[in-house]
């Protein structure tokens, strides 16, 4: 069929960075191996449900004003091949393609859900980039083993005091207070001083933050 909403849309690729929901709707728990699939929103990348009761994607179109969505349904492939003996423990990474294929359609929200035939070209292509894009959850683990480290600029320019005699009481309190735990040496002079008092009372008496703010020794 022929939507005027197609040529109405502003759509863009998704970024390596941004987070698409192929997977699961976003405000329930259907996913993509459900017999309605997954819609995902071709301008912000959402994943609503489709079906009833709920039809999360379409409640999503309706407050957002974005009506173009591919449907992503997960099928299991069927083999006649039996499974390898068994010889050993061990966990292989099997890749999902070999195990499943994936059942997509575009639809219009701002006609009724229809199904559209011919899909442009620009449309296509944002389509191919949410079929190959990482899953926002898989995305967020990644992010977790992936930080990135960067070298302090304050260590390069630490200047350090002679080195000191310190007595094992000094090195075991807070040269402020009583306070024998969670405590912080300053790398420039050796001052010794507790942590941040949190919330609840509990904690340090910030006497290692009182020192840097006395001295602009900023590291410890």
């Amino acid at each position: 069929m022929v939507c005027d909403h197609v040529s109405q849309a502003v759509l863009t690729l998704p970024a390596s960075s941004t987070p698409v929901y192929k997977e699961e709707c976003t405000q329930c728990f259907d996913d993509h191996n459900m017999a309605a699939g997954i819609d995902v929103c071709l301008s912000c990348f959402n994943g609503g449900c489709p079906g009833t009761p709920n039809n999360h994607a379409h409640q999503h179109a309706m407050k957002s004003g974005h009506h173009l969505t591919v449907n992503i349904r997960r099928v299991r492939k069927e083999s006649d091949e039996r499974p390898a003996k068994l010889t050993k423990l061990e966990i292989v990474e099997e890749p999902e393609n070999d195990q499943y294929e994936f059942e997509t359609f575009v639809r219009c929200w701002g006609c009724s859900g229809a199904q559209l035939d011919n899909v442009p070209e620009d449309v296509q292509r944002v389509v191919h980039a949410v079929l190959h894009a990482v899953e926002a959850s898989k995305g967020s683990e990644i992010k977790a083993w992936a930080e990135e480290v960067t070298a302090c600029s304050h260590f390069d320019s630490l200047t350090q005091a002679p080195a000191a005699d310190f007595s094992s009481e000094a090195l075991h309190q807070c040269s402020m207070c009583d306070k024998r735990d969670n405590l912080w040496m300053c790398l420039s002079c050796g001052h010794v001083g507790c942590g941040r008092k949190q919330y609840d009372g509990s904690g340090g008496n910030n006497h290692a933050i009182a020192h840097f703010e006395q001295t602009g020794h900023r590291v410890s």
